[in-house]
């Protein structure tokens, strides 16, 4: 059943991220002594429930209380839907906050200020502000950093801030602050040790977010349906459906989106149809709060889908051969992007490179799709909570994967990288599995920033043949 503590403060005690470690290898190492203390609050895991950070709100003056936020909530796609949400309301000249997690390369990128990390100085100096208030209410991790984002996005004076649920909603930390608007993208199994075994009782606690008057936009199919819209008449939130209200037609080359009232034409094709979903889903919101006139309305949202920035979602980094990485962690949302990248256009051979944390199952579907593959490379991420190579070789027969066929664990991601580094320029490669393992991924490829992904390098700069390399 799911964890729904009357007190939150009963002694609920969960395990906090797997990626924010003190004692770390790069890119999970904290930077400064600031990020350091505040990783180290991880070591109070997940308590589920808003007193702790109300707390911390009260004390930093309620800096939610001034600013317009819109929260997005989903098992898939809330992190990409928020992201494109953000471009196009800065695309409407807005000044926009924008809140995410879980980070790829450093802690920063969770919160951005018109697209850009917010500066690491100004981030450790209200971390360190925070300290005496994080001590007097035993805040964890997450419910720290959500309010010091919070506080640095009224402070730049925002004039819209989107924030990306951290798990569940309704004792999510982001529960507690006002919003103008409550997005869910979907629901499937993940998290069930916290949420629940079934898809009911997860959709439950994501719809714990739902207040009254507040606008409530989903894109939910199936028989969940019925259950957002029940709890949208009980809370009071007005529902509005992606399905009966928008209509997605595919052309050649682009896609339309048609409303009650407009259509949108020649719109980019974006990763795949759970892309245009999301992006379906962000634009019937803006068409919704600009009928409440809380935004300007939203022209031609085209210009920005085609530059939007969406790091670790079936993202190409490298050319020649192509190698591209998408966070998905969990069944649904790797048999979309395995499935994506099975129809993708390659003239050679498709290897996927895999890793995942222990205790996520990745479900059976997958091992079907994978033996569709050239070539599978199997290898532990660098922390603790991932498989290791003996996991990883029980996953490798549950899925039917036969080494004669080109199916291989190996001891980490530089061996990963030592296998691979010999395919042929018309081959492409695809590292999913877990976030962790894109971010490892990214960092031992040589990147550093994020925003040095936004430019695709050639594959031969970067990962040259290697003496015994083979795939």
């Amino acid at each position: 059943m799911a964890v729904t503590p009357s007190d939150p403060t009963d002694g609920v005690f969960l395990p906090g991220e797997p990626g924010v470690e003190i004692n770390a290898r790069p890119p999970f190492k904290a930077d400064h002594e600031m990020t350091s203390w505040l990783f180290s609050l991880n070591r109070r895991g997940i308590r589920p429930g808003l007193k702790r950070v109300r707390g911390l709100l009260a004390d930093l003056g309620h800096p939610e209380d001034d600013l317009k936020t819109i929260v997005v909530a989903g098992t898939n796609g809330k992190g990409s839907t928020t992201r494109i949400l953000a471009h196009l309301l800065q695309s409407l000249g807005l000044r926009v906050a924008t809140y995410t997690s879980p980070h790829l390369l450093s802690v920063y990128e969770r919160l951005s200020l018109d697209s850009r990390p917010v500066s690491p100085d100004l981030f450790q100096r209200r971390v360190a502000e925070m300290h005496p208030s994080v001590d007097r209410h035993e805040a964890s991790w997450f419910e720290t950093l959500t309010a010091t984002a919070v506080s640095l996005a009224r402070d730049s004076q925002a004039d819209v801030f989107c924030c990306e649920v951290g798990l569940g909603g309704r004792l999510d930390a982001s529960n507690a602050l006002p919003s103008v608007a409550t997005l869910l993208t979907s629901v499937s199994l993940d998290h069930q040790h916290i949420l629940g075994d079934t898809l009911e009782e997860i959709a439950a606690e994501k719809l714990g977010l739902l207040k009254e008057g507040v606008p409530f936009f989903t894109s939910v199919t199936g028989e969940l349906k019925h259950q957002a819209f029940v709890a949208a008449v009980l809370a009071g939130a007005p529902a509005h459906f992606l399905d009966e209200l928008v209509r997605l037609d595919e052309g050649a080359g682009s896609w339309s989106l048609t409303t009650r009232t407009r259509v949108f034409p020649d719109l980019p094709m974006m990763a795949g149809p759970f892309m245009r979903r999301n992006a379906a889903l962000a634009i019937l919101t803006l068409e919704g709060l600009a009928d409440r006139g809380v935004v300007p309305r939203l022209d031609d949202p085209a210009p920005a889908l085609g530059d939007v920035f969406l790091p670790g979602r079936f993202q190409t980094i490298l050319a020649g051969p192509e190698w591209i990485v998408d966070t998905a962690h969990n069944p649904e949302a790797l048999e979309g992007v395995i499935g994506a990248f099975k129809s993708h256009p390659v003239d050679g051979a498709r290897h996927v490179l895999f890793g995942c944390m222990h205790d996520k199952d990745p479900g059976d579907a997958v091992g079907d799709l994978l033996r569709g593959m050239d070539t599978v490379t199997l290898a532990p991420i660098g922390l603790p909570r991932s498989r290791n190579q003996e996991q990883l070789r029980s996953l490798m027969d549950r899925w039917g994967l036969d080494p004669q066929n080109g199916a291989l664990v190996v001891p980490d991601l530089g061996a990963a990288l030592d296998r691979l580094a010999a395919v042929n320029p018309g081959d492409a490669v695809l590292a999913c599995g877990s976030c962790f393992l894109v971010g490892e991924l990214l960092w031992r490829l040589g990147y550093r920033d994020l925003e040095d992904t936004r430019n695709v390098r050639s594959a031969a700069s970067v990962l040259p043949d290697r003496e015994g390399a083979t795939a």
